[in-house]
């Protein structure tokens, strides 16, 4: 089953240290990069991951995340990182 993007957006949320600050990825379009809708910095990106890894019980490697940020973070690019990861054996 292909991750949702809505449980994305509740990860990118949780994950920020001021939540109230990421509360714009909520409602933004999918492949907006999230640079744009909140302060995406390297904390968050640690925070995304960490919250991946959890949720979806996957190991995302260095490799795995510098494919998904090529042209900035999006929703939809990091739900697609997550279900090649899924579909590997």
């Amino acid at each position: 089953m292909p991750v949702a993007i809505d449980d994305l957006r509740k990860l990118v949320v949780a994950a920020a240290p001021d939540s109230a600050l990421a509360l714009p990825v909520e409602t933004c379009p999918e492949d907006q990069p999230l640079d744009g809708v909140i302060p995406f910095s390297s904390v968050i990106v640690l925070g995304v991951v960490v919250a991946i890894e959890d949720r979806y019980r996957l190991r995302v490697t260095k490799e795995m995340l510098a494919k998904a940020v090529v042209g900035g973070v999006t929703l939809r690019r990091l739900a697609t990182m997550i279900d090649a990861a899924l579909e590997t054996p």
